[in-house]
């Protein structure tokens, strides 16, 4: 099984949401599946990296910090993995102060979003992503330098 390329985004892409409540992780799942997402939804995210290669998504969508394992051990093992480095990581989180957005886009995030956005807006900004992804994947895009420039 090859994943997915990422130059054409998918009309309904296929997203690994990782949840620590479940009830959260449902509700994402619901919402994104409606705005035309294909949604596997994970509430271990121990497992987080091995769905990954199993699946092969298009994007992942991690709660920060997850309440069962160290977030950031979870996103150095998808960044450390040649079969997922290159799967684009949005953060959702409680936690909404401007360092620690810019903070997570500089970790190796490629979004952030706050907990209490509404359904459309994660749609529509996962899809940015995406779109910014295949972008980056082309060559065309500098956001790395960007971002370790105002982080030097």
């Amino acid at each position: 099984m090859d994943r997915r390329l990422p130059r054409n985004p998918p009309t309904r892409p296929l997203v690994l949401v990782v949840e620590g409540h479940e009830y959260t992780g449902a509700m994402y799942a619901l919402a994104l599946s409606a705005a035309g997402f294909d949604v596997v939804a994970l509430q271990d995210s121990g497992d987080a990296c091995r769905r990954a290669l199993e699946i092969h998504p298009d994007i992942i969508v991690a709660d920060m910090p997850m309440p069962d394992h160290d977030s950031w051990q979870v996103l150095g093992d998808l960044k450390q993995n040649s079969g997922t480095r290159d799967i684009p990581i949005v953060a959702v989180s409680d936690c909404v102060q401007r360092s620690v957005e810019e903070w997570v886009d500089c970790e190796g995030f490629a979004a952030f979003f706050p907990k209490r956005c509404l359904p459309d807006e994660l749609a529509g900004g996962l899809r940015r992503v995406l779109d910014r992804h295949a972008h980056v994947m082309s060559g065309n895009d500098d956001r790395t330098k960007r971002c370790l420039q105002s982080f030097g």
